[in-house]
């Protein structure tokens, strides 16, 4: 039986498409495969319950697409638990599709009021031997028994002692999910306040003559001045390396451009062979596409705001403020019309405020509409 023989009928069973009988055989055939997969049984009977009544403005073909999209990464990595990731693919199928739902009853729209929290303050802590020890903004000491040293975790910022005496200099990790955010103080008391979806690696002591660190995602450095020994940030295209300075590095592998926005003191980029000096209010723009780089003034606010706890848009592309909010509200966003990408909004935002207030500001200067299911979010025009 072929997996997207599976996909197909499931779509059509979502979608209140009469099966066949030789379609139904083959449901039950691969329902028997395996007892675990009985669990499938619950999710799919809520989504019938849900699809009581509805109707879709899409066909099997389309919805097909789609689900074996969402799922195929998933069944690559977990074979062993299909049944869970085609369940998942149409819960978030059903949050894609929610603008299309229509009641038989009466036509109209159906729009699910949904709260959607900011972040909060929480993280991993990765040690060498791989254990992982969860953070969040309660109190914690983590004691380390085979050079006797702790580090504590205060409210949100895990702080390592500046005195830390140790012979063998281990690496931690600190990684921060979506809808997360978190603080570190590293030995030399350098401060770094982590975004959502970021890590950072850094060894419990600084030893020689450099201090190094290696981020991915973004963060803003407040570092410690030591004119013997630079300070680098590195992230897999560029260097930034200083010597005491406040700069925001903007590293998310899945972003176009690598940027560093330098507040105060003085930095130097490398990348390949250059080298790029900044002063204050000064930004390096590497793009990853064309392989470019570049160093313009620009207003620092915009780029460093999110750390002092809102957010500062300037006629910025509405996709590239949902790809901002995403990542703190943990959310995926749909675009029903390509072109509403393109529309532009201004103003600052608080970072804590739910999400459905700094919507509701978008909707009332513009022609946009946004519809929340769950973590998903549908955005069309007000006329449509």
């Amino acid at each position: 039986m072929k997996e997207n023989d599976i996909d197909r009928i499931l779509a059509g069973s979502f979608t209140g498409e009469k099966l066949s009988e030789e379609e139904k055989c083959l449901l039950e055939e691969w329902r028997r495969e395996n007892e675990c997969r009985n669990r499938f049984e619950g999710e799919l009977h809520e989504l019938r319950k849900l699809g009581v009544g509805l109707k879709y403005r899409e066909n099997k073909d389309f919805v097909f697409a789609r689900i074996e999209r969402i799922v195929q990464k998933q069944r690559k990595e977990q074979l062993f638990i299909r049944w869970s990731s085609v369940a998942a693919g149409i819960m978030l199928l059903l949050g894609i599709m929610g603008y299309f739902i229509y009641s038989q009853e009466d036509g109209n729209e159906i729009i699910e009021i949904a709260n959607i929290g900011p972040g909060s303050p929480k993280a991993e802590l990765i040690l060498p031997q791989g254990q992982v020890i969860e953070l969040d903004s309660s109190f914690q000491e983590i004691v380390f028994a085979e050079h006797q040293s702790k580090v504590a975790s205060v409210k949100n910022t895990l702080i390592y002692d500046a005195g830390m005496n140790v012979e063998t200099i281990d690496f931690h990790t600190i990684r921060v999910p979506l809808g997360g955010e978190f603080n570190l103080q590293l030995s030399d008391n350098t401060r770094v306040h982590l975004n959502s979806g970021s890590s950072l690696r850094y060894p419990v002591r600084f030893a020689g003559d450099i201090r190094e660190v290696f981020l991915t995602g973004e963060g803003f450095f407040e570092v410690t001045k030591d004119e013997e020994r630079p300070f680098v940030v590195k992230t897999e295209e560029v260097d930034v390396r200083v010597l005491g300075t406040s700069f925001n590095v903007n590293a998310y592998p899945d972003e176009k451009v690598v940027a560093t926005t330098l507040v105060e003191g003085k930095v130097r980029v490398g990348y390949g062979s250059k080298n790029f000096d900044l002063d204050p209010g000064m930004q390096f723009v590497y793009d990853r596409e064309d392989k470019t780089a570049n160093v313009r003034t620009v207003d620092m606010e915009l780029y460093t705001s999110w750390k002092d706890g809102y957010y500062y848009f300037k006629q910025e592309s509405l996709e590239r403020i949902m790809d901002v909010l995403a990542k703190w509200y943990n959310l995926n966003v749909f675009f029903q019309n390509p072109e509403l990408k393109n529309m532009e909004f201004g103003g600052r935002l608080k970072r804590y405020e739910d999400i459905s207030y700094l919507l509701e500001k978008m909707e009332e200067t513009q022609d946009v509409q946004f519809i929340i299911h769950g973590n998903t979010i549908i955005i069309k025009r007000k006329t449509d």
